[in-house]
């Protein structure tokens, strides 16, 4: 009978300190602005999550939370010099995950950033539920709830779920999932995707008008009738008519994209 193998001190004794490494630092932010009901909050950032809820006083409430991503020796001095920027008030409220002291100690290639992994950036906003809000983030998962306005956003490969929107959506992905769930249709939107996917839900009642172009190998998949529709089909490439007699224009741009248009 073998004797187990002896695992070497150098080996066991870094197995040891890693199980007892501290974690990394996290760094957080808060800060609350006025904002009018009728003002705009604008949100700018790279990876980790925005969730977002509304209410009826006019400010806006941000909190934000810095994580590493990963296990790597420099993590702390990331997290460190990441920065949330916050400035404005009013009628404007702009917010941005700031990165610029990091990549002063990185390597930016053709790719992008390429020492190590940039840190998470968590923000937790509450803002008047009619105020605009716009979103420019790169993969983060995101959710919003309760907005009465106008919503613009753009992810590169992020989530997005809106809740009980009562605005307009202006929302582009590139390779992203988006799903959006209207309480009523009020004015045009737009969704524009390449090999991304939207499921928008709206009530089966609304009335609007359908201009959608699932591109090449794109497709759309809709719940609704649409009268002057190509084909007159419900599962094709190209749909555009009107619904239950026309309204504000719901329009779907894609390339290799999906459109799932729910009633409920």
């Amino acid at each position: 009978m073998h004797a187990p193998a002896k695992v070497p001190a150098l080996i066991a004794a870094g197995l040891l300190a890693a199980a007892f490494a501290p974690a990394a630092a996290s760094k957080e932010a808060h800060r609350t602005l006025p904002l009018a009901a009728d003002g705009r909050l604008a949100i700018s950032t790279y990876k980790g999550s925005i969730t977002v809820t509304c209410w009826d006083k006019p400010e806006v409430e941000i909190s934000a939370r810095i994580e590493p991503d990963g296990f790597h020796s420099d993590d702390d001095r990331k997290v460190t010099e990441t920065e949330v920027r916050i400035d404005g008030g009013g009628s404007s409220v702009r917010v941005k995950s700031d990165y610029e002291r990091v990549r002063e100690h990185g390597f930016w290639g053709v790719f992008g950033f390429s020492h190590g992994s940039l840190p998470f950036v968590h923000y937790t906003v509450r803002m008047p539920a009619t105020a605009r809000l716009e979103i420019e983030d790169y993969k983060s998962v995101t959710r919003i709830s309760g907005l009465r306005s106008d919503l613009k956003l753009h992810t590169y490969k992020g989530t997005v779920e809106v809740e009980r929107l009562d605005g307009a959506a202006d929302i582009d992905t590139y390779k992203g999932e988006v799903r959006v769930a209207f309480s009523r249709y009020p004015r045009a939107s737009r969704f524009k995707t390449y090999k991304g996917s939207f499921d928008v839900r709206l009530p089966r009642d609304s009335r609007f008008e359908l201009d959608a172009d699932g591109g090449r190998r794109g497709e759309i998949d809709s719940d609704f009738a649409v009268a002057r529709s190509s084909g007159g089909r419900r599962r094709s490439e190209r749909s555009y008519g009107s619904v239950n007699g026309g309204g504000p224009t719901l329009r779907f741009v894609s390339t290799r994209g999906s459109l799932r248009l729910r009633g409920e």
